[in-house]
């Protein structure tokens, strides 16, 4: 095992060229966190070998071969995995057609990764069935948020259907070579018990808790008839298609998910791909704020869906302006870094009080992105949120919401 002062001096020649850092808040928030997952359905006639083929080249452009440093406690650091860090599970088939699979069997199946020392950054699992291929991508937040694994995905995609594929931002991208496992030296690679408090305790909840999903489909002349609404209550207010849906849920739902709480906070992540002048839309790694609402149970109970949704968009639109934006963001050379001075006054996150609200729909229609209806379809999307709202679209053009909680849902 190496010493401390080599282990130091190995991190400071490689930092940047063959070990990427997460930024202070990633390490903050993410080591131990469940990652973001999707699960697609290949209708048959896409082949297996192919599927695979196109995943490893997808891999290899966006350099996922990379080693990435965590923060493991007070000026302790650690290597969450090297080349053969991304991880190929093809399992049996199974002689069941795609209408009688149960979706939390399948989740059962796959493999799924964490972010910690030695884990891999990437995991997909392949299951031949009768007509057609179940194909589940297990992700961890040291790679990126959810967009930039559907932005994977959707290259994954183009590389599947023969059309162009578009490179992604080399803000983040690793450039270096990446490390082959059997050279790292165990000291960074620790086990979980020498990892701190926080990023145990995460685990161990990850491990433990049983969530429950549903969706809510949501009709043209539903959003038209409350965007009408709230124009007319509030003209000097442009409320969204997401605001109306996130206040149609939190109404109907909140009781149901956040029993243990008389307060709500609702956060919506704001990408910052499309808000900071700085950031590329391709950038591949975590791009996100989080708006803030707040809300007492009475308030969600006696508001009109107009009114929970104008207090939402004054808070999104509070945050979404380019000097904002520059005062809590910059880009480093290694990335987005947040500024720490502004989380003094920051809430932190508590799984009985708050509610993740995404909106996924920008990304135009997922099944027209990823896979067309003649290839097949997305069955399941987890973006790591316990609690919370994803607002998606399918390729008929109908909007609906993965609803997800940590007790059943009525």
């Amino acid at each position: 095992m190496i010493n401390s002062e080599a282990k130091i001096k190995y991190l400071e020649d490689n930092y940047g060229k063959n070990i990427l850092p997460l930024s202070a808040v990633e390490n903050d928030c993410y080591p131990g966190k469940i990652p973001s997952e999707v699960l697609i359905f290949y209708r048959k006639g896409t082949s297996l070998e192919m599927l695979e083929e196109h995943f490893f080249k997808t891999v290899e452009q966006y350099n996922l071969f990379s080693s990435r440093l965590i923060m493991i406690d007070t000026d302790k650091f650690a290597l969450q995995y090297c080349t053969d860090g991304v991880i190929k599970n093809i399992l049996p088939p199974m002689n069941v057609a795609f209408e009688d699979i149960h979706i939390d069997d399948i989740k059962k199946m796959m493999v799924h990764v964490k972010t910690l020392p030695g884990e891999p950054l990437l995991a997909v699992t392949g299951i031949p069935i009768k007509d057609g291929i179940l194909g589940a991508v297990s992700c961890s937040h040291a790679i990126g948020d959810g967009i930039s694994l559907m932005l994977f995905l959707y290259a994954w995609n183009c590389r599947i259907e023969g059309n162009a594929v578009l490179p992604p931002s080399s803000q983040r991208l690793f450039k270096g070579n990446p490390i082959n496992f059997d050279q790292i030296d165990e000291a960074f690679i620790p086990p979980l018990s020498e990892l701190n408090d926080d990023i145990q305790d995460r685990v161990k909840t990850g491990d433990n808790i049983e969530t429950y999903t549903t969706r809510e489909y949501f009709s043209d002349e539903f959003l038209g008839e409350m965007k009408n609404s709230a124009k007319s209550e509030y003209p000097e207010q442009a409320i969204s298609n997401n605001q109306i849906m996130t206040a149609f849920l939190l109404k109907r739902y909140h009781h149901d998910m956040l029993p243990k709480t008389d307060r709500v906070v609702v956060r919506n992540p704001i990408n910052l791909r499309y808000m900071h002048p700085d950031i590329d839309p391709m950038y591949i790694g975590n791009a996100y704020f989080n708006s803030i609402a707040e809300f007492t149970k009475d308030e969600i109970n006696n508001m009109s869906i107009c009114q929970i949704a104008c207090r939402l968009n004054q808070s999104i639109t509070k945050m979404r302006n380019e000097r904002f934006m520059r005062d809590i963001v910059y880009l480093s050379e290694y990335g987005i870094e947040l500024n720490a001075d502004m989380f003094s006054h920051y809430p932190s996150f508590d799984t009985d009080r708050d509610i993740v609200s995404s909106n996924l729909t920008h990304l135009n229609d997922l099944e027209s992105m990823f896979l067309g209806s003649n290839v097949g379809s997305i069955l399941y999307i987890d973006a790591s949120v316990q609690t919370g709202f994803t607002m998606l679209k399918e390729k008929n053009g109908r909007i609906f919401a993965q609803i997800t909680s940590r007790y059943p849902l009525k």
